[in-house]
């Protein structure tokens, strides 16, 4: 039975991340993700409302890398594009497929995440 709980969700493996996410719970904000090389990027797609200076195309997060044991996507970077301020990026794909993004200065623990549904 374990396994058929699974099956509506995408198994995660390093390309599990690519696609259009949602932010949930505010729903106003889609980024893409997708490989650049050897890495992940995600770039914004579309915002409910532009007046918090979140322009289309903007690379909000670089450099994400898999970690097949962990099975997550880490050491990369994320930007806050209405301060300028970069920080290091995690993510993972929980068991109920929603994508978490964490951006965190110095311990991962330490910092703020948001969480994104696939779009298809």
């Amino acid at each position: 039975m374990v396994l058929l709980s699974h099956l509506g969700y995408p198994q995660p493996g390093s390309d599990s991340i690519v696609g259009k996410w949602l932010k949930t719970p505010k729903e106003d904000l889609i980024i893409e993700v997708y490989k650049s090389k050897d890495s992940y990027t995600g770039k914004i797609s579309w915002v409910k409302d532009n007046a918090r200076k979140k322009p289309i195309g903007f690379k909000i997060v670089e450099g994400l890398q898999y970690d097949p044991k962990k099975k997550v996507w880490e050491k990369g970077k994320i930007s806050d594009p209405r301060s300028g301020k970069t920080y290091g990026a995690r993510a993972k794909i929980k068991a109920d497929g929603t994508l978490e993004l964490r951006a965190y200065k110095g311990l991962t623990i330490l910092g703020r995440k948001k969480d994104f549904i696939r779009l298809k």
